[in-house]
């Protein structure tokens, strides 16, 4: 990476005097400014400031838009009044092409060209968009679009390569509008405010929108040109920038914009991670008054520019990964570091615009003040032939030699590239050329020669110079006189860059092609044919080349090149080397990536073809270590990640840590790119120069010893070399030895020992042996080491290899040689190697750095941390750091003896106390006061026991001071078994006997307890004492109750001391004596249960189980016999006999204690059913139905099951159960039972019956359900209707069964409808043909048999027709029909109303009888004597909708169901 500077060039322009500039634009293709300025011309500018005074163009308006055509030298020009204009610019003059003021007749707001040049969109202030196309006679409006309001901005989308380019553009009004050149244009969205920004985010092919409100909004473009919202944000922007917006934006990066808000900083939006953040100006060093007003990035270079209101411009160079997630950054980093801070500029006015130029480096600011150019100035830097050439400012040059011999080229010009050989020097700056002769060794220069020169790169061989000049490689004298050429081809590219290292000369192209030429000859000779820079696999391009260097016999050449990120084309460092093997073809590559670092320069050895020296830097988001973090870089150099060659280690240097690490490697075809060696490059030395073996030349600026430099503080620059490992001591060999050194040296790092070996054998110098031991050390070659040891005549190496094989790791070992040749930083990296952490941590101890030791202790050898805290303890004891020990022992937890032990040892017995007490810990404490109680210093003891809560001993002391009762307090308050216990003996030996028995309980040394108790006849403590003892003392106390006859108290004794046979033979003999009654069942009972519980640990036997259970059934103690069978002896069977033949009750948990356990044999399980059958009937005679029905249920009987159920009348039970069997007698059953309940009130009775009947194809008493259903609509509503469609039920089901009466239920079921059919038809046309209603009702009254009555209510329609003559006055007709169903039985009060009835008698003028029903008897036909119960319609009407729901569900299930 070469060093670079900023310089500042005013813009004057060619009529003199400054003025404003409103308006540039750089131009694509060549460097050259064009400026609008507030005198109504259009100016232009080369880079470093120079006006072109011969190109100036007039305008009749002042310039508001300015675009230069892409790859074409044209340049758009917009004005105030709506002028449209192309220039076409050549040097030394502009003309205008073409003129346009028919469109746009106000001011133009925006001008874009189309990515290829061939259309330019312009929009103005009164809202006309027209696209022009673009031509060599100029530009011609192909279509325009006319908007309500002034257009702001536009943007292209990424399809817009072709013949009908695709754009956005925004208006005032906050409409965003999408079109194209052939009349499209559609509104795509409308917001509430100005559109002050539109770019479009090719990444994710989205259009981003910025409104004057700071409102974001994204949307979706599809290639179909359909748009889609995606998010709305709302920025977070301080100062008045709601009312002026931000216009000021533009893209940082892939999905990460920038934008100048007038603020103290640059506020980012990284669209593709959704984060933001912010760059405040005081990070580039300005004040925190600036405020940030115009911006531009260059992508090129990741430059980003600001300029700032007070004359400031502050550029920033990003230095991040565009690719790295934030996620993966640590927590001291923010996206912000992904940016620093270059040089500032200060210009002399408010920075109003900025523009970037093509190539790297050039910027422009505009303003009030006019216009300033920044050109940057890279300090370049070349060794050829012990000659050294450094830029040290933008126009000198310093040549040094290898002797030491210096001097100083004033060049007059901006050096931008420069070479050198040991008789001349050629700088250039792209338009001219200067030679200068270097004489007197070095220590003075003469110019020979300076002819103008457009060319990109210059090499020099002797007298003759390569010149890379547009599509051709001119080769010239030192005079510029041409000599020959090479073309290239357009296929080809045109020619960058040249290198050129002895005879042999390297060329790259714009487009990747590399040609190597042999120019040792008049005319130049190509090696081979052209290469090209592409990956060998998949041949795609590996990035711009950015840097090359060809090797010495012209077969290779390394390059440096630059990956490129999206549309923007950003360029970024490559993290590769590469290697263009001409033999071959393919460019191989060797990837820093892996220890964070990037190359920045490589150069090849002048004379080993093989050798290449390369620089890297850190790359971003790595922190480096500075001058004073030595101690950091040490500790980290075991952290690096070691190669895939194993001999090429790092030796002075870590990739991780330092800044800048310089690498040589060999590259040859057979092993690739192998590394030989890596060490810091450390001030003063800052640049590497080239590599002339044994020594790497640098760039150093340590101050010079002149007085005028120590007064000025300028530090120059100077050639400071240092000699390559392997040659250290032999600097000054012949070229035999040198050669000898370098074979040593290649074979060494690709593990060719053997070779090695044979290259330096006969070689006598000590430091090439060290060199190989040193580098066995590097490769695990023991039988080496050994040999180059007693080549170096070195005793205890020898010594060490012999031990060393022992270590059953070859790392370990060979880290033990490492240790003996004081390499111990490759000792380190051994021992991690093959994990010997314990190792290690000794290496560390021997060296007394104690830190390091601990840490990996602490790390990754935690087995030895106690260890290693000790013995550091000790150390620091032995150099007189007490508290420092302290510490260490503690941490080793050896300070209870190790640091009393010292204290005493140092006679610092106050100290130790201290220690003890303020340390707290209970055994100190304890050790301290058996320490005071052995000097008879028993207050303090007792002060420190008590502390320690050592209870014990302040009891012991107590008792031995004869202080019994503060003995007792002690006990008591504490409750220490321990005390409690010494305090019992202390009691027992003084004649207390019952304080004595207390405290022994309270020790729980019941034995003791119980032996007073025993002795001294206290029976009524005894037997709590004995239930709390072991077992042998409750079968002792056991014995002691049955002599005394309490027979419960020894039973229990027994039992808990694990004698159960005693204590059920004692239970026997007592019960049968009587002694004790119910007491004993009870007794018995409690033990039984205990006997092979899971508590006891016995099991019960069945002859023990037999006799308990006869005992109590011989004692009539039925139930508890029951419960001893089923808990203890699995009798399910006998305990259900026994339940039936005493009439034993089965609760729900004797039920299912009975219930045997489920068995995957088939026979215990047919069992197993028998045996539920028969506790189920028991349950059944004993009526509890409901577990009854649960336990045929697990015994597979469900019908018997459900017939339990049915008589527990469990309703909502019977249902479930039934749903759940899916079985069809039980469907049957559940359904003939749910119809006696009150179905025809109980919508949900009525539906569950429907159900079940049509689940178990029961049609037959479906029907009759039906029928049933529609007798109830008769007899209780009334409703015909309703009833119709329930017989019409009955017959569609009727019809499904097979059943041999199926056929003349059916047949009869015709007839009711027919009938019913017939009256329904008369109730609905009584009102509208009462003629045929009578003539039916009639009908049907006179009809002969019992059809009639068995279909409807004969009354109903007696009641219809009487209600018909009432109506029409038919009072006699009315009271015959009133007297024929007196006469056939029937009660009127039900059918028809007193009113009418009383009508009837008064139209006749007979007298109204008191009670009309004179006829006794019941109804006849039809239900015709029953009475009605009165019922409101709201019940009326829900019943019938039920039933019709009921019915229409009834039609569309015919589920069928499956037995299981």
């Amino acid at each position: 990476m070469e060093s670079s500077i900023f310089l500042d060039y005013r813009c004057h322009p060619p009529s003199g005097g400054a003025s404003a500039t409103l308006v540039s634009a750089f131009s694509t293709t060549i460097p050259v400014l064009a400026v609008g300025t507030g005198q109504n011309q259009i100016t232009f500018f080369l880079d470093e400031g120079v006006a072109d005074s011969s190109a100036v163009v007039n305008c009749d308006a002042p310039p508001s838009q300015l675009s230069w055509q892409p790859k074409q030298k044209n340049v758009a020009v917009g004005l105030e009044d709506g002028r449209v204009e192309l220039i076409s610019y050549q040097a030394g003059s502009a003309t205008t092409v073409s003129a346009n003021t028919s469109i746009h007749s106000s001011k133009i707001t925006f001008m874009i060209w189309s990515p290829s040049g061939s259309r330019l969109v312009t929009g103005d202030c009164s809202g006309i968009c027209c696209v022009w196309k673009a031509s060599v006679h100029g530009l011609s409006p192909s279509v325009q679009y006319k908007k309500g309001s002034a257009l702001t901005c536009a943007c292209f989308t990424t399809g817009s390569r072709g013949l009908t380019p695709a754009f956005f553009f925004g208006s005032e009004s906050g409409t965003v509008s999408y079109a194209d050149d052939l009349g499209h244009c559609t509104d795509v969205q409308s917001l509430s405010s100005c559109i002050d920004c539109l770019m479009f985010y090719e990444g994710k092919s989205r259009l981003v929108i910025v409104t004057r409100s700071l409102l974001m909004t994204q949307i979706q473009v599809n290639e179909d040109g359909r748009v889609a919202p995606v998010m709305k944000v709302k920025l977070s922007v301080a100062g008045d920038a709601s009312s002026r917006g931000v216009r000021e934006v533009c893209w940082a990066g892939p999905g990460l914009m920038a934008a100048a808000c007038g603020e103290g900083m640059i506020r980012f939006w990284d669209l593709a991670k959704d984060e933001n953040y912010v760059l405040t100006l005081t990070s580039a060093g300005l004040k925190r008054s600036e405020r940030a007003i115009s911006i531009a990035f260059n992508p090129l270079q990741r430059y980003i520019a600001v300029g700032t209101r007070d004359g400031c411009v502050c550029m920033w160079k990003f230095v991040g990964d565009y690719s790295a997630d934030n996620k993966e950054k640590s927590k001291n980093q923010t996206a912000a570091s992904d940016w620093i801070a270059l040089p500032t500029v200060g210009v002399s006015g408010s920075v109003s615009n900025l523009t970037w130029g093509p190539g790297q480096g050039i910027l422009a600011a505009g303003g009030d003040y006019g216009c300033v150019m920044l050109t940057e100035t890279v300090l370049h830097r070349n060794l050829n032939e012990g000659v050294a050439a450094i830029q040290v400012n933008s126009d000198t040059v310093m040549i040094e030699t290898d002797g030491g011999n210096k001097c100083n080229v004033n060049c007059g010009i901006n050096v931008k590239g420069l070479v050198v050989d040991d008789h001349h020097l050629v700088v250039w700056n792209g338009k001219e050329a200067q030679c200068y002769g270097i004489e007197n060794d070095g220590t003075s220069t003469t110019q020979k020669s300076d002819f103008p020169s457009s060319a990109r790169s210059i090499a020099l061989r002797k007298d003759t110079l390569f010149l890379a000049t547009d599509n051709r490689l001119l080769i010239t004298n030192l005079q510029g006189v041409q000599r020959m050429s090479v073309s290239f081809t357009e296929a080809e590219g045109l020619p960058m860059l040249l290198d050129l290292n002895g005879t042999f000369l390297a060329v790259t192209t714009d487009l990747g092609v590399i040609k190597l030429f042999d120019v040792s000859r008049k005319e130049p000779k190509p090696l081979g044919s052209s290469g090209t820079f592409v990956d060998p696999f998949s041949n795609v391009s590996l990035g711009v080349i950015r840097s090359i260097s060809v090797n010495a016999d012209g077969t290779r050449l390394a390059i440096l090149s630059d990956r490129v990120h999206g549309g923007l084309k950003i360029r970024e460092p490559d993290s590769r080397l590469h290697v263009y093997d001409s033999d071959r073809d393919i460019v191989d590559s060797y990837d820093f990536k892996s220890t964070e670092r990037t190359p920045v320069s490589a150069f090849w050895d002048s004379k080993e073809p093989k050798l290449l020296s390369c620089e890297t830097h850190l790359s971003s988001g790595v922190q480096g270590g500075g001058e004073g973090d030595k101690e950091a870089k040490e500790e980290s150099k075991d952290d690096v990640a070691e190669p895939k060659n194993p001999t090429a280690t790092r030796v002075d240097a870590t990739s991780s840590v330092v800044p800048v690490e310089i690498i040589t490697m060999f590259v040859d075809a057979d092993n690739g790119i192998k590394l030989q060696d890596s060490f810091a490059l450390e001030k003063p030395m800052e640049l590497l120069v080239g590599i002339n073996v044994p020594r790497l030349y640098f760039v150093s600026r340590e101050m010079e010893d002149d007085d005028g430099a120590k007064s000025t503080g300028v530090i120059m620059p100077s050639l400071a070399s240092t000699v390559m490992r392997d040659f250290v001591g032999l600097e000054d060999v012949d070229n035999t030895t040198k050669q000898a050194l370098l074979d040593f040296s290649y074979n060494l790092t690709i593990g060719n020992m053997d070779e090695a070996y044979r290259a330096v054998k006969l070689i006598k110098n000590v430091g090439v042996w060290e060199n190989m031991a040193n580098m066995c050390v590097k490769t695990k070659r023991l039988d080496v080491a050994e040999v180059c040891l007693g080549n170096m005549g070195h005793a205890r190496g020898a010594a060490a290899v012999r031990e060393a094989k022992k270590e059953p790791e070859v790392e370990a070992a060979i880290a033990a040689v490492a240790i003996q040749l004081g390499l111990l930083d490759d000792a380190v990296r051994l021992y991690k190697e093959c994990g010997r952490y314990d190792l290690l941590n000794k290496l560390y101890q021997g060296q007394g750095e104690w830190e390091k030791s601990i840490e990996i202790a602490n790390n990754e050898d935690r087995i030895h941390l106690k260890t290693t805290h000790h013995r550091y303890a000790q150390y620091l004891e032995s150099i007189g750091d007490t508290a420092g020990a302290i510490r260490n022992f503690e941490r080793a937890d050896t300070y209870k003896t190790e640091v009393p032990r010292m204290l005493f040892d140092q006679q610092r017995i106050d100290d130790l106390e201290d220690y003890i007490f303020q340390g707290n810990d209970t055994e100190l404490l304890k050790w301290w006061a058996g320490y005071c109680e052995s000097m008879g210093h028993f207050e303090k003891a007792r002060r420190y026991y008590s502390r320690a809560g050592d209870d014990l001993s302040l009891v012991r002391v107590a008792c031995h001071n004869r202080e019994m009762t503060a003995a007792a307090d002690i006990v008591n308050d504490t409750q220490s078994k321990s005390a409690a216990y010494h305090l019992a003996r202390q009691l027992e030996a003084m004649g207390e006997v019952q304080e004595a028995i207390s405290f022994f309980s309270q020790s729980g040394c019941y034995n003791h307890s119980i032996r007073l108790s025993k002795a001294y006849g206290l029976d009524s403590e005894l037997m709590s004492f004995a239930l709390k003892s072991r077992p042998s003392s409750m079968i002792d106390c056991a014995m002691y109750f049955e002599q005394k006859g309490e027979y419960e108290k020894a039973v229990q004794l027994y039992q808990k001391g694990g004698d159960q046979t005693k204590a059920l033979s004692l239970c026997f003999r007592v019960g049968k004596e009587g002694k004790h009654g119910d007491a004993m069942f009870d007794v018995l009972q409690g033990l039984a249960e205990d006997l092979g519980g899971e508590d006891s640990g016995v099991a019960m036997s069945n002859a023990d189980l037999d006799r308990c259970a006869d005992f109590f059934i011989q004692n009539g103690q039925h139930s508890k016999a029951v419960e001893l069978l089923y808990k203890k002896g699995q009798k399910f069977d006998y305990a259900i006999d026994l339940c039936n033949d005493h009439k034993v009750t089965i609760t729900d948990e004797m039920a299912e204690g009975l219930t045997p356990p489920k068995s995957d044999d088939p026979v215990e399980q047919e069992r197993r059913n028998e045996t539920l059958k028969r506790l189920a009937k028991t349950l059944k005679k004993q009526s509890n139905f409901s577990l009854a029905c649960k336990k045929y249920t697990q015994a597979g009987d469900r019908l018997k099951a459900m017939k339990c159920l049915l008589k527990s009348g469990d309703t909502k039970n019977i249902i479930f159960y039934a749903k759940q069997s899916r079985n069809k007698e039980i469907f049957i059953l559940s359904a003939n039972y749910l119809q006696s309940l009150d179905w025809h009130n109980d919508p949900d009775i009525m539906k569950n019956i429907i159900t079940f009947y049509t689940k178990a194809k029961a049609f037959e008493q479906l029907a009759s359900f039906y029928d049933a259903c529609s007798q109830v609509e008769i007899d209780e509503y009334r409703d015909y209707e309703k009833a119709l469609g329930a017989l019409k039920e009955a017959s569609k089901n009727i019809a499904k069964a097979t059943t041999g009466d199926a056929t003349t239920i059916a047949a009869n079921l015709q007839t009711r409808i027919y009938v019913l059919e017939k009256f329904v038809n008369a109730r609905r046309s009584m009102k509208t043909d009462p003629t045929t209603a009578e003539s039916i009702c009639l009908g049907l009254l006179n009809q002969p048999g019992t059809e009639v009555e068995e279909s409807i209510r004969v009354g109903d329609c007696y009641a219809l027709l009487i209600e018909y003559y009432h109506g029409t006055g038919n009072f006699q007709d009315a009271f015959d029909l009133m007297e024929q169903m007196r006469s056939r039985g029937i009660v009127l009060h039900p059918y028809l109303e007193t009113p009418i009835m009383e009508d009837i008698y008064e139209g006749l003028g007979k007298p109204v009888p008191s009670n009309f029903d004179n006829v006794s008897g019941g109804g006849g036909g039809g239900g015709g004597g029953g009475s009605v119960v009165g019922s409101d319609d709201e019940i009326e009407d829900e019943i019938g909708e039920e039933l019709d729901e009921s019915i229409n569900e009834s039609l569309g299930s015919d589920d069928s169901f499956n037995r299981k």
